[in-house]
């Protein structure tokens, strides 16, 4: 089997999850801990935030804890009328495409019939 390079080795998981934890309970932002992070391992901020949100703090933080929002209907109709606005604007543009491109057809056919004649006239006349 073979390793990547770029291996997250256990020490560096557990000083991301010192950092990330340190910094919370200093009332700083998760974002300031992915910078530190970066620094001192020699990784990218989305590195280290990927690594600490898709494989540390699921394992120090269960799903359960998180309550699950029911979202009201009130914003249920928002969100369903934005997504309305934005079909009915992406339609739109899709149909003001599709016209450009018919008149852009056209114009082309004519300018291929243009030259063809204009062959067949160079042709004739050599």
């Amino acid at each position: 089997m073979k390793i990547r390079k770029d291996s997250w080795s256990s020490e560096e998981d557990n000083l991301l999850k010192e950092l990330v934890l340190k910094k919370i309970e200093q009332g700083h932002t998760q974002l300031s801990a992915f910078q530190e992070a970066s620094v001192l391992l020699g990784r990218s901020k989305q590195a280290c935030a990927f690594r600490w949100n898709k494989n540390l703090r699921p394992t120090l933080v269960p799903k359960e804890v998180y309550p699950r929002e029911v979202p009201d209907s009130t914003s249920l109709q928002n969100h369903l009328q934005l997504a309305m606005n934005s079909y009915d604007e992406m339609k739109q543009s899709y149909e003001e495409i599709l016209k450009a491109h018919m008149s852009l057809k056209k114009e082309y056919e004519l300018l291929e019939n243009w030259l063809k004649q204009g062959m067949t006239y160079i042709g004739k006349r050599s």
